[in-house]
């Protein structure tokens, strides 16, 4: 055996007790010692942490063996004789100056099984105080992982003691520990690492790279991903084909090489070269060399013939990689990589490129390859340190390539056929003490991982772009060929242009036939409202309460009844309570809760009743609360009552009685509801001398009393027999079927027949509207041999032939018997049909709470296999809308709308983004589109929609599909035209540009690649419009202060003149603005932005308030600007204080005694996120809402309730409301108290101190808006949706036009005046003072 580097040993054993001793709570959990433990040596075992221990300490891996290190200092090593010797150099070398203080070895003893041994390490471990167990740090992972049962190893005894009970030890985890010591590498250590990494370099640069350009490439010889894998393994197992001289004994690879291409991209280390043939598109090539078992990694992207786009987003990740770099630096966490990578990419305008980076950028490498724990994720909280070597690895998953990027690439380019690719870079990272050194010196600028295959690669692309001679003679073809097919076969390239120009002209196509489909769905629903309206017109009986009536009168009490006894009468529902002496007899369905308390000298009874203002709860009986909402304007309810009694016994048996009855009742109503809208069924007439179609052994679902329900089906004269086996019979009524399904059995396990009814009926207790009864063809549930059997196997492959031919049969079986239902029906007048679902327009989506396959039949929308079924009828649906669809998501959620609208849409979440066209266009015969072809208009957004509240709004809303407010000319958008996201201006210039050409020469890929141009823009102008600023476009305009208050002026007389009663009522017509962001499309996208926010404020007179001080800001709504910093620069602060005159008049109006006095700071601002506008051309009359927030002081005197007696109250609060501006109904607001002296003045220094501020200058550039055919880019989508997530609408506005009006009235002094008054306590307590108490005693 080889010799043991002492020196080394003992350097590297001292630094892990070090370590050990100085974070032994913390890192190490508090271990008293630990233990590393070696198993069996094989090939898997290699990057096992007790492997990488035993090389870092003795340079060789030494299996079944022990090494236990106390916290005092000793050392002791139990193995074989062999490994024993190769330790007993070090035990004579024990350095003095260490903190390791005696190092005994351990020779195993098989005569005993090591029993002295183990014992004798166990008694090395200091004892704890308070005789608690002994804490044993150990590897926890292989801990549980290693085979104790090996008779004679020394690992299975040891390990098999620790676990025992009586040895009274804890096993700890000490990974932890371990892994930052190793984490900090010596001089030799990085000597390894480095030359490791210099391996792997000239592997990729002079090896691989160039095996590819020159044998490959150029030779134009097709490879697989493995055997170019292959070829990269064996230079690395032999670098000397390179010209490196390098031993092959100390060399070898960290993994087996990754190469990938075409489109499928794994980016874990755990990924494997697959055996698909090499593309020439995007190649990831990832490779690792060990050096004296020093692992090393680098990973490198190549970009062959890449269009811009994918080398604008290669720039983006290599951006990001540097800047990451420069963030590991000593002293910073781990976890600070990750953030600098998000920062950089939100500082870019990349938002969306944020959920393509994985999990970690990164490990710690070293003797082990991924230390796991130090990932450069987003929780690590590990300080990077000096010595320290990382592989920083960054990467984008899951990019979409674009169509106009595809146009640009030229004909037979391999990246043509690329829906989405990924990039990443990795290289080894040393930690200096300056920063960060790259070890891996491949290039990973763009310059360097770009090949170009065509001759021509010196052309500009632009010219080419502009060039658009293809275009026209791939046109001249194609009509030619549609004229006189000459069946010759045209080139790629024009082929291409061909299915791109007939691709769009089908999406305009389809857009233009969904516009004519919503026109018409919204003239054949107002037809359908309108007779439904008149055939229910005076039916409102269920709208009525029900008035409660248990006795006639006193008389038909019952004859038991005691003046001073709680008595429940279980017969009339009743519960009769004694008051004054006298029985009043209160209804079940009053009472909303009965509570005993635990009795001490005497026993309490409270009872709780259903009472106004108070919310009735879930479980109230619908009557009672119709009954609360009808009385609650001017009756006076009782709220609860209690009753005292010193005989327990009275009242428990009471509370039991009520109990009792309350769930009684509540039962009857459930089944009741449930019940309500049964409809009767005809009587089944069974079919005599006859033979009748049946189906044996099948399974129902839903099942009677939660057991499994087994039987047979028949078809009879008028309907369907399920017999189950313990008699139980469920009867289906042809009339009473609405779709009758089958579904045959090839990818599932079982085949079905499935009915949705018409009318729900009752199976058990239940009223169900979904019926299926099905065969399993395998067991759900199939036990599954350890052992492996060969696919040649007979036993095998008959077992397949018997489920094959079971399918075949059990398909053909069902099949059959639904022919004969067809046949049965319609032979006695009855019609029903089958329905097959179209598995090939099949999507995967989650209506409940798993995914689940969906598939369309003829007239519905299922799932049959999974329970709950999901069944949509579509001629229920009234239409279709796509949530969450952008261009970066990976997933989108559907939404079904109903026809009724008193109930909630149908969702279908988290449906996989590449499904989305195929539902809105599969392709049937190439041609046609499913939506479209079933007449179901449908709309897409970006974000979720709160549909509750828009189904409420949309129910009330008479004139919903009619386009115009109800002065029948003011036009608004009929039906569900406000879900389009970029309205209906589209239809029109799509129609302009139709009539001037069915072909548009100049458009296709031109037109895509300008568009795509312009997204280029958008993202680089991102971060300088982000500061533009509402009081830099004033400039540009030339507007001053003085200008702007004189338009101002001049726009409220204009309104005053005109009169805002008509533009305050079309604006209320907005029935939607409260549940959706807005009724328009462009209001649509302005309403996600912010206020404007700007410091302008008067003095306006109001006297219809007692404490009047009031302000303009009729300003802030009028400057347009910015969405991103309206508010922040511009409020308005004021201090105010209330006068005798005017708090005597407050007393009186809150019915005080007296208010001595009261003062506040309040700040005025335009509110964020709750009904804003920021289109800047509506002013205040668009019922905007600002946000006050303040502190209020005051001091008053108010009647004690209990003593009547005056005191004293102060009071000082915070307060912070939204207020929505509302039309006044008074044309005067004159002779209102200004604003004091000191309170201008403080007024017009914060007006003079924002004039001061400082302001950026710009050049213009007209803000580009959502009509017109422009589109909002990616960021701009972004930046909405985390407004909308960031800012929460207000639960409480207050809509007052005492406080704020349409004029940009705000009266802060009846701001305060209300605040005070809710903050008053209604039922004053004089301190000291007790409560009055009355009881009933009997």
């Amino acid at each position: 055996m080889a010799e043991l580097n002492v020196e080394t040993f003992w350097k590297r054993l001292n630094k892990i007790h070090a370590h050990f001793v100085k974070h032994r709570e913390s890192t190490w959990n508090g271990a008293n010692c630990i233990s590393i433990d070696k198993g069996p040596s094989n090939d898997d075992t290699r990057y096992l942490k007790s492997t990488v221990l035993h090389h870092y300490l003795f340079g060789y891996e030494l299996p079944d063996t022990v090494l236990l290190l106390t916290v005092d200092g000793k050392c002791l090593f139990l193995a074989a004789k062999k490994k024993c010797d190769f330790l007993e150099a070090a035990v004579a070398k024990l350095p003095e100056d260490g903190s390791v203080k005696s190092l005994k070895v351990l020779e195993r003893n098989k005569a005993d099984g090591n029993a002295a041994n183990i014992e004798e390490l166990l008694s090395a471990v200091p004892n704890n105080v308070d005789e608690e167990p002994v804490k044993i740090g150990v590897i926890m992972k292989e801990f549980k992982s290693n085979d104790t049962s090996k008779e004679g190893s020394i690992l299975a005894g040891w390990e098999t003691k620790l676990k025992d009970a009586s040895s009274k030890t804890e096993i700890v985890d000490a990974t932890g520990g371990l892994s930052v010591v190793l984490a900090v590498k010596d001089k030799e250590e990085l000597d390894f690492l480095k030359k490791a990494s210099v391996l792997s370099n000239k592997v990729l640069k002079h090896g691989l790279v160039k095996h590819i350009e020159d044998e490959i490439i150029e030779k134009e010889v097709k490879i697989t991903h493995e055997k170019l894998a292959a070829v990269a393994d064996e230079i690395l197992e032999d670098p000397s084909k390179i010209g490196l001289n390098v031993p092959q004994d100390i060399v070898e690879t960290c993994y087996f090489p990754i190469i990938q291409s075409g489109g499928e991209y794994d980016f874990k280390v755990s990924a494997q070269s697959n055996d698909e043939i090499l593309k020439y598109d995007v190649i990831t090539v990832a490779l690792g060399a060990r050096y004296h078992s020093y692992c090393s990694n680098v990973v490198r992207t190549f970009l062959v013939d890449a269009p811009k786009s994918v080398n604008r987003m290669y720039n983006t990740l290599h951006g990001m990689h540097q800047a990451c770099l420069k963030a590991m630096v000593p002293g910073k966490p781990l976890k600070h990589v990750y953030a600098t990578a998000v920062k950089y990419l939100k500082d870019d305008g990349k938002d969306d490129l944020v959920s393509c980076l994985p999990k970690n950028l990164g490990f710690a490498v070293g003797l082990d390859f991924r230390d796991t724990n130090l990932l450069l994720n987003t929780k690590n909280t590990v300080t990077f340190r000096p010595g320290m070597v990382f592989n920083l690895a960054v990467s984008f998953s899951g990019l979409k390539l674009s169509e106009s990027a595809k146009a640009s690439c030229q004909d037979g380019d391999a990246i043509k056929k690329l829906s989405e690719y990924g990039l990443m870079i990795a290289d080894m990272v040393a930690i200096r003490e300056d920063g960060a050194d790259v070890m891996t010196k491949y290039g990973s600028a763009l310059n360097d991982v770009t090949w170009s295959l065509h001759e021509d690669d010196d052309d500009d692309e632009e010219e080419s772009d502009e060039d658009d001679g293809d275009r026209k003679l791939a046109k001249k073809i194609a009509q030619e060929e549609e004229a006189e097919p000459t069946g010759g076969r045209r080139s790629g390239r024009l082929a291409a242009n061909a299915a791109s120009a007939q691709e769009t002209e089908g999406i305009a196509e389809r857009e233009r036939k969904q516009i004519e489909l919503m026109s018409r769905k919204n003239e054949e629903r107002l037809r359908e409202l309108a007779r439904s309206s008149k055939k229910n017109s005076g039916d409102d009986s269920a709208k009525k309460a029900e008035e409660l009536e248990a006795y006639r009168g006193t008389k038909s009490l019952p004859d038991n009844v005691l003046p001073n006894q709680v008595k429940v009468d279980m017969a009339n529902q009743c519960v009769i309570l004694p008051i004054c002496g006298n029985p009043v007899p209160f209804h079940i369905s009053t009472i909303k809760n009965v509570v005993l308390p635990d009795p001490d000298s005497a026993s309490y009874l409270r009872i709780n009743f259903y009472t106004a203002g108070l919310a009735v709860g879930k479980d109230c009986p619908a009557n009672t609360a119709k009954l609360v909402k009808k009385y609650a304007p001017y009756a006076t309810f009782v709220r609860e009552m209690t009753f005292r009694s010193l005989d327990s016994h009275s009242l428990t048996t009471a509370f039991r009685q009520i109990s009792e009855l309350r769930k009684r009742a509540r039962m009857k109503e459930l089944q009741d509801q449930e019940e309500a809208n049964l409809v009767k069924q005809d009587k089944l007439v069974r079919t005599k001398n006859e033979r009748v179609p049946r189906l044996a052994d099948l399974t129902m679902r839903p099942v009677f009393a939660g057991r499994k329900t087994q039987g047979n089906l028949e078809a009879h004269t008028n309907g369907l027999r399920f017999i189950s086996t313990r008699g139980e019979i469920v009867d289906i009524m042809y009339t009473n079927v609405k779709h009758a399904i089958f579904q045959p059995c090839e990818t599932e396990i079982m085949v079905l027949v499935h009915f949705h009814l018409k009318n729900p009926i009752m199976v058990g207790k239940k009223k169900q509207q979904d019926i299926q009864f099905f065969t399993e063809v395998v067991d759900a549930s199939q036990a599954v041999d350890a052992g492996k059997r060969s696919m040649y196997d007979p036993d095998e492959m008959d077992d397949e032939q018997r489920e094959r031919q079971l399918r075949k049969r059990l398909n053909t079986a069902f099949k059959d018997f639904s022919k004969k239902v067809e046949a049965v029906a319609k032979k006695n007048g009855y019609t029903l049909e089958f329905d097959v679902p179209y598995r090939d327009l099949g999507f995967k989506g989650n209506p409940h709470k798993e995914m689940v396959a969906i598939t369309p039949t003829l007239n519905c929308l299922c799932n049959l296999t999974e329970t709950p079924f999901f069944v949509v009828d579509l001629a229920n649906v009234d239409h279709v809308h796509f949530e969450r669809v952008t261009f970066m998501s990976k997933a989108f959620d559907m939404v079904l709308i109903n026809k009724d609208f008193t109930k909630q849409p149908w969702r279908v979440d988290m449906i996989p983004n590449e499904d989305k066209e195929s539902i809105q266009a599969p392709l049937i015969d190439h041609y046609q589109e499913w939506l479209t072809d079933m007449e179901l208009s449908y709309t897409e957004g970006p974000m979720n929609l709160n549909w509750k509240q828009i189904m409420g709004t949309v129910e009330g809303d008479d004139r919903f599909y009619m386009d115009t407010e109800e002065d029948e000319v003011t036009p608004k958008e009929a039906g569900w035209e406000f879900l389009r996201m970029f309205g209906r201006d589209d239809e029109e210039e799509g129609e302009g540009s139709e009539e001037e050409s069915g072909y548009s020469e100049g458009s296709g890929q031109e037109e895509e690649s300008e568009e795509e141009s312009e997204e280029e823009e958008d993202f680089d102008t991102e971060d300088d419009e982000s500061d533009f600023d509402a009081d830099e476009d004033l400039e540009e305009q030339g507007m001053d202060w003085e200008d702007m208050e004189r338009e101002a002026a001049a726009d409220d007389r204009r309104k005053k003149r005109d009169g805002d009663d008509d533009g305050g009522a079309r604006q209320k017509r907005r029935p939607l603005a409260s549940a959706f962001t807005a009724p328009s499309p462009a209001e649509h996208i302005c309403d996600w932005r912010l206020f404007a926010s700007e410091s302008d404020g008067a003095s306006v007179s109001s006297a219809r308030n007692e404490f009047s001080r009031t302000i303009s800001v009729s300003k802030w709504f009028n400057s347009g600007g910015s969405p991103s910093n309206r508010r922040g620069n511009k409020q308005m602060e004021l201090s105010i204080s209330a006068k005798p005159a005017e708090r005597a008049a407050l007393a009186t109006r809150f019915r005080l005694s007296n208010i001595t006095a009261l003062s506040a700071e309040i700040v005025v601002r335009p509110a964020m996120g709750v009904g804003s506008d920021t289109s800047g051309t509506r002013g205040v009359d668009g019922n905007e809402c600002i946000d006050a927030s303040g502190t209020v002081c005051a001091e008053v005197t108010q009647t004690c309730v209990r003593t009547n007696e005056e005191f004293d109250v102060s009071l000082e609060f915070s307060f912070d409301t939204v207020l929505k501006a509302m039309a006044s109904t008074s044309a005067s607001n004159s002779g209102s108290e200004p604003l004091s002296t000191g309170e201008a003045a403080a007024l017009e220094a914060a007006s003079r101190l924002e004039d001061r501020r400082p302001r950026k200058k710009k050049g213009g550039g007209k803000p580009k808006g959502v009509r017109g055919g422009q589109s909002v880019d990616d960021m701009g989508m972004q930046e909405m949706q985390d407004i909308l997530m960031e800012y929460e609408v207000t639960d409480e506005i207050i809509e007052d036009e005492n406080c704020f009006c349409t004029d940009g009235t705000v009266d802060c002094g009846e701001i305060v005046a209300q605040m005070f008054r809710s903050k008053l306590d209604p039922y004053p307590k004089k301190p000291g003072t007790d409560p009055v108490s009355y009881s009933f005693t009997f």
